[in-house]
């Protein structure tokens, strides 16, 4: 039996695959790792060099007297800006742990502070948060008006909403500074910026 060309190719098409593509082929490059700069763009609202012109030395803020004082990181320090009233801010707590956890299974050296801009009425609410497994010891700014110029020494609006989050360098120097809640998919950025790699 021989078949006509138009004929077999009629039905190829009817037998073949009716369902369309979800979307777009992948890139031959969607497998291959980002270098730390892409995934810390990715993470970072405003990311600085550890030197030169436009780095940023970091800047605490000024302090109320709150808890132990502990001594001073050695490696990397996550400043993270909250408050006992932010939902996100309370709601990432977990993840935190989590990360902070992870980094210090792999060796890394890195610290938390939660730098809290609650009221002064809010000193009991804080002091039962430090009751609990937070990834960090809690820092308390001084006072409202502390709050702006310490944001404009990390490049940020200050009409900012909270959580902000800003890693800091062993040397001091500011290299990431986030707006924003995390997302448990913003690990491995994080992980990279931290490693260097």
């Amino acid at each position: 039996m021989r078949f006509e060309p138009a004929l077999l190719l009629s039905l190829v098409v009817l037998t073949g695959c009716d369902e369309k593509p979800a979307g777009p082929a992948p890139s031959r490059f969607a497998s291959v790792k980002k270098s730390t700069q892409a995934s810390a763009a990715a993470f970072c609202d405003q990311s600085y060099p550890a030197s030169g012109e436009t780095a940023r030395r970091f800047v605490p803020a000024p302090l109320r007297p709150f808890g132990a004082e502990g001594e001073k990181a050695k490696g990397w320090t996550w400043v993270n800006v909250w408050a006992t009233w932010c939902k996100p801010c309370v709601e990432e707590m977990g993840v935190l742990n989590r990360w902070r956890d992870a980094i210090a299974r792999e060796g890394l050296p890195l610290a938390f502070e939660l730098l809290s801009i609650d009221e002064s009425s809010a000193q009991s609410a804080l002091e039962e948060w430090a009751g609990k497994n937070l990834p960090g010891p809690i820092r308390w700014i001084r006072s409202e008006e502390d709050f702006g110029p310490f944001l404009d020494t990390l490049g940020v609006n200050r009409n900012a909403a909270i959580p902000i989050h800003v890693l800091v360098d062993p040397k001091g120097m500011v290299r990431c500074v986030r707006v924003g809640a995390i997302h448990e998919q913003n690990y491995g950025s994080v992980r990279d910026l931290i490693a260097g790699t």
